[in-house]
């Protein structure tokens, strides 16, 4: 059998991004668009898979019961041939899409597919890190410096860099499919992007200082995850530009994260409800305040990730110890 699965959940705004961010952890390749009801995606009717797939779903809305107390997920799942085609933007950031190669502007394959969610976040990185390789007269020079890219799935974003005067661009892709993305991509606009494979690790000290710019499209729980590494990886003066989420709360979680690896909030920007942020070096410092007077008073942790962050840290000074990546128990 063929085709696809069309998972709807109606929710409250705040459940659904709190479910989505759940689920675009466990599995990064789901791309969950938000609606007024609560939200949808599509799941590829694949052999001998779709059951631990409907699993890893199940779990993520159990959990969102869990911590909300009295709501109860109501999920409407239909059969359908191919995924709604969302209308592509006009406009990536400040770059116009080409309808074919050899157009002015960022030319992408016909096949690419994101939700409108995605879609934003890709637009917000690709405003912000043209405005940062475009800087006004007198500011320090910022082109030509190697670019990391770390997303799931499509990212056109690491292409408005290039078009804007970086450096090399390097893909770190965890997943095989977003490595022949990321190839397709490149190769249909004409551009050169590295392709790493594998895991996300820590241990790449030949990357230590090495990226002037880093562009991470993640879920937040993911991308809080992987800031202290990042931050390693990061240039002295060099600039995190990270998306993914939303403003308010899903913001408070990442800029909690980005506090405790020794980060700072630049600047912030917002599209269609999803926001972007800009974070330099700083130093360590306490982790902000909770958030109160909100629906969300939080973005709930994973289970068992106090304990594993304190055991990232100490891992820091152990050349072999545990990964600071570890998958939460139950989404490997």
């Amino acid at each position: 059998m063929s085709g696809y699965l069309r998972i709807e959940a109606s929710l409250p705004r705040p459940a659904a991004l709190e479910l989505a961010a759940r689920l675009e952890a466990a599995r990064p390749l789901w791309d969950i668009d938000l609606t007024g009801e609560g939200l949808v995606f599509f799941l590829p009717w694949t052999a001998g898979s779709l059951d631990g797939e409907l699993t890893v779903l199940e779990d993520g809305c159990r959990q969102v019961e869990r911590i909300r107390g009295d709501l109860t997920v109501a999920l409407t799942v239909t059969r359908a041939e191919e995924p709604d085609p969302p209308a592509r933007p006009a406009f990536l950031g400040p770059w116009p899409l080409a309808g074919s190669r050899g157009e002015a502007g960022i030319a992408l394959p016909p096949e690419l597919r994101l939700s409108r969610a995605r879609w934003a976040g890709e637009s917000l990185l690709a405003g912000l890190v043209t405005a940062h390789l475009t800087p006004p007269p007198g500011a320090p020079a910022t082109r030509g410096r190697p670019v990391l890219s770390l997303a799931a799935g499509w990212s056109p974003a690491p292409l408005a860099a290039l078009s804007a005067g970086s450096g090399p661009v390097t893909a770190l892709a965890e997943e095989e499919v977003t490595a022949a993305r990321i190839r397709l991509l490149a190769d249909y606009s004409g551009r050169s992007v590295k392709v790493e494979t594998g895991p996300f690790s820590g241990r790449r000290s030949d990357w230590t200082g090495a990226f002037g710019l880093i562009l991470v499209r993640l879920s937040p729980y993911l991308a809080a995850r992987r800031l202290r590494t990042l931050a390693r990886w990061l240039a002295p003066d060099g600039v995190i530009l990270a998306t993914g989420f939303a403003p308010g709360v899903q913001t408070a979680h990442l800029l909690r994260a980005a506090v405790r690896a020794g980060l700072a909030l630049e600047s912030s920007d917002l599209l269609e409800g999803w926001a972007a942020v800009r974070l330099g070096p700083g130093e360590t410092g306490p982790e902000l305040p909770p958030l109160t007077g909100s629906v969300v008073p939080t973005l709930f942790n994973w289970p068992g990730d106090d304990e594993q962050a304190e055991a990232d840290e100490d891992s820091l000074m152990v050349e072999d110890g545990p990964e600071e990546d570890e998958a939460p128990e139950g989404f490997n």
